[in-house]
C-alpha cells in the first residue's frame, strides 16, 4: 500500500515531465505563441520542475541529485529538438534551464533553512 501511495505522490512530476517533454518536441508551426520572453519561459518550466521533485526526495540532502537529472532531461530535449521539423537545439536554452533549476534548489534551500527548529533562549540570549 505504501508503495501505491508514494506512486501517487509521483503522478504530478511525472505528468509534467511528459508535458515538457511533448511540448519541447513539437514541431515550431504548431507551438503555441505566448508572447513571453523564450528564456523566462524555459526558466520558469525548470524552476517549477525542481519544486514538482522535492516533495518526492526521500532526503532533502540529495535534493541536487534531482537536480542534475533534471539539467539532463533539459539537455537531451535540446539535443533531441534538433530532430524536430523546424525546432533546433539551443545552448541558450539549456543554460535557462539549468539556471531555472538551480535557482528552485536554491530556493527550497532557503526556504528549508528558514524552517529548522532554533533553540529557545532565555530573557539573557543564552
Amino acid at each position: 500500500m505504501k508503495y501505491v501511495i508514494n506512486s501517487l505522490r509521483a503522478l504530478p512530476l511525472l505528468g509534467y515531465a511528459v508535458f515538457i517533454g511533448y511540448a519541447s518536441t513539437l514541431p515550431s508551426a504548431e507551438m503555441p505563441n505566448l508572447n513571453v520572453w523564450d528564456k523566462l519561459q524555459h526558466f520558469g518550466a525548470y524552476l517549477l520542475f525542481v519544486l514538482l521533485a522535492y516533495p518526492l526526495t526521500l532526503q532533502p540532502r540529495n535534493l541536487h541529485l534531482i537536480v542534475i537529472a533534471i539539467c539532463a532531461y533539459g539537455g537531451a530535449l535540446e539535443l533531441a529538438q534538433a530532430f524536430s521539423p523546424g525546432r533546433y537545439a539551443s545552448f541558450l536554452d539549456f543554460i535557462a534551464n539549468s539556471f531555472g533549476a538551480l535557482s528552485g534548489l536554491l530556493l527550497l534551500k532557503i526556504f528549508l533553512s528558514s524552517n529548522k527548529p532554533r533553540p529557545i533562549q532565555d530573557s539573557l540570549g543564552r
